[in-house]
């Protein structure tokens, strides 16, 4: 008789490595990540659209055994407040969520923004020696080598190439699963990926998950890929928003 298919794959063992986010974005990025993602106003966003979407994100970190803040479930616990208000409008709002409403929501979105934007530009004048900035940089600008300006890249563009990895390959391999006697840890990989990016060449995002590495073994890379880049010993940039993700060694 042949080994019993792995069915339940929707958990990795634990614990695997925790990262703790909050050295990396709050709930507000990933729901401006996520209307961004969707090429939406933040004036007219559809909050049954990006509640779904937020959702899965958040079950895309706990399944990795990231170290979600609590803040996260609290704008999931908004979010679908938000949402009901929307199916089942009342007349009286509960003080016991972040926004009592949706145009309240907005604004803080807007005035988020617009904070997010001012520090992003107070870094670039502060860093402008080197060939990665932020974000606010004018995409349209007129360089030679699009590829000398770059903008890092966030720990959301990292969950949206993965999370596309994970629905395009974990397609091919769910029946089974490859057998690793020796799993090779979050540490052992973080190291193998130093050793890649040491001769300063750039290595693209996805190259790292071939199809036939296991689950488990993207998940780490993953983790691996994260804490490097915590650690500020890899940057992970972009040409543009939602472009291809490349790692790179960061410059002491």
């Amino acid at each position: 008789m042949g080994p019993t298919p792995l069915t339940d794959t929707s958990q990795p063992p634990k614990p695997i490595y925790a990262i703790k986010l909050d050295v990396f974005e709050g709930p507000l990025d990933l729901l401006l990540h996520l209307i961004q993602q969707n090429e939406m106003a933040i004036t007219d966003i559809s909050i049954a659209e990006v509640t779904e979407q937020y959702l899965e994100y958040l079950n895309l970190m706990e399944l990795l055994d990231l170290d979600v803040a609590s803040e996260f479930l609290v704008m999931a616990a908004t979010l679908l407040h938000l949402k009901s208000q929307i199916i089942l409008p009342t007349k009286d709002a509960d003080d016991s969520y972040t926004f009592r409403d949706r145009e309240e929501l907005v604004q803080q979105l807007l005035e988020y923004k617009q904070f997010k934007d001012a520090a992003t530009t107070l870094e670039y004048y502060a860093t402008d020696h080197e060939k990665v900035y932020g974000r606010s940089i004018d995409p349209t600008a007129d360089v030679e080598d699009t590829r000398e300006i770059q903008i890092k890249a966030t720990l959301f563009d990292l969950l949206s190439a993965f999370k596309y990895i994970t629905e395009r390959e974990f397609l091919v391999d769910d029946y089974y699963e490859e057998i690793q006697e020796e799993p090779v840890t979050v540490e052992e990989k973080m190291e193998f990926l130093e050793q890649r990016l040491e001769s300063g060449e750039q290595i693209r995002f996805d190259e790292l998950f071939p199809e036939f590495a296991s689950k488990l073994d993207r998940i780490v890379t993953f983790l691996a890929t994260l804490e490097l880049i915590r650690l500020e010993r890899v940057v992970a940039v972009q040409s543009g928003h939602f472009d291809s993700i490349y790692l790179m060694k960061r410059d002491k």
